[in-house]
């Protein structure tokens, strides 16, 4: 996997977790974390219950295994012992050549800021997060960056030695199930469970066996009422949308493969991507000195607005796949979204829910029922880059319907737009 690597005799350290704080105490953690877990499609954890409390979460469909060391929590152990400093921004390189990123804000590492990439990527992200306006207190990045009043440190240089080797001896750093398997049974009951269940299986079998015609008669007696009363659930509108950090790529994507966003004499004025329809559209603003057709001999496809001021042209780009989930609660998931705004310092807001509509032609022998529910959401004028903001409010049923760059004074503002899916 991507996000992984090996060192010391083959200890596996892995980045990419996703972070959350947790509001509770350390002897609530395990309970807060399987509800989170739950929500979020993760069956993984790694605690960190010194300082603010958090947890990193991740998921074995992704290739992730118990027993594998996070990166990230072993950085973040680490600096709060040797400083204390509880926001930071650190980029070290790993020994096969990548770095690992790690942004922690107020104590927690940011739902985003924990991955492995290459330098440059990891360069990008550190310049985004400095742009943000906040305050910094300790920047870890290679000198070569140039960037002021950082320090240099390599990976190992963070893991705890003893005797002037790497000692592996504390395992709290490692991915363990977030709920443990009690369905074995202890090798000293073993004997035991084989009798009895033996035993048992045998009197179910001669039961089975004597109710057997009559159990398939009620069972066919029920699949004919079930096939009369069941209703029919409206369609996941959700599972015809890309998931949202997919689409905020891809959008970021097509915006870099705009071939002449600043014609001479055009100032761009917004850039629209939706990315569901995988298109985007740019519009231009006459500068004092622009001519059309200096516009439309570097665009000669580019629509002119009636007065010749405005100038826009749309572009197509492949569109993300698309795929159904599961949904959660819509109070619990309306609180997160505005917990983790809150936290980020984005303005989203939530539009109330529709009313369920009265299906036309419904009866009671065909009944047509909605099992979900929609909520609008937008965000306007943010600082932040929709992928960062994506990846801090995004979970189950969270899509993204468009991402509009707004352009000013030589400063882009993003607005956002999208849907969130709950159960009722």
């Amino acid at each position: 996997m991507d996000n992984s690597f090996e060192l010391g005799r083959g200890r596996i350290f892995v980045g990419g977790l996703h972070w959350q704080a947790l509001s509770g105490g350390p002897s609530e953690a395990k309970s807060e974390t399987q509800k989170l877990a739950k929500h979020l499609n993760f069956d993984l954890a790694v605690w960190r219950t010194s300082g603010a409390h958090k947890v990193g979460l991740a998921s074995t469909k992704d290739g992730y295994k118990p027993g594998m060391l996070s990166a990230a929590a072993v950085i973040s152990k680490t600096i709060e012992v040797e400083s204390g400093e509880r926001d930071f921004l650190c980029a070290t390189e790993l020994p096969d050549g990548r770095f690992l990123y790690v942004a922690q804000s107020d104590g927690v590492i940011m739902p985003d800021g924990d991955f492995i990439g290459t330098a440059e990527s990891v360069c990008a992200r550190m310049l985004d997060d400095m742009s943000i306006g906040k305050s910094w207190n300790m920047v870890i990045a290679p000198d070569m960056w140039g960037i002021s009043e950082s320090v240099e440190r390599d990976f190992e240089s963070f893991v705890p030695r003893k005797g002037g080797k790497l000692n592996f001896r504390h395992r709290w750093w490692a991915l363990r199930p977030v709920k443990a398997n009690v369905g074995s049974v202890t090798k000293s009951m073993m004997p035991f469970a084989v009798i009895g269940g033996a035993l048992i299986a045998g009197i179910w079998a001669y039961q089975q066996w004597q109710e057997s015609q009559s159990a398939k008669e009620a069972a066919r007696l029920a699949m004919l009422q079930a096939e009369s009363e069941t209703p029919t659930e409206l369609p996941h509108p959700w599972k015809d949308k890309p998931r949202a950090q997919i689409a905020a790529a891809s959008c970021a994507t097509a915006f870099e493969g705009i071939p002449n966003l600043w014609p001479g004499n055009w100032t761009p004025e917004s850039v629209l991507c939706a990315p569901g329809e995988g298109s985007i559209r740019v519009s231009w603003r006459r500068g004092e000195h622009g001519w059309i057709k200096h516009l439309l001999e570097v665009e000669p496809h580019a629509a002119i607005s009636p007065d010749g001021t405005m100038a826009s042209r749309a572009f197509q780009f492949q569109a993300p796949g698309t795929e159904d989930e599961a949904l959660v609660d819509g109070r619990e998931r309306s609180m997160h979204l505005y917990s983790m705004a809150q936290q980020y310092g984005i303005d989203i807001v939530l539009a109330e829910p529709p009313p369920l509509p009265q299906m036309p032609g419904a009866t009671p022998d065909g009944m047509v029922v909605q099992m979900w529910r929609e909520l609008s959401w937008a965000i306007k004028g943010s600082a932040l880059s929709p992928e960062s903001v994506v990846a801090a409010l995004d979970g189950a049923g969270f899509r993204l319907n468009s991402v509009t760059a707004r352009f000013s004074d030589g400063l882009i503002k993003w607005d956002l737009e999208g849907s969130q899916y709950v159960l009722p």
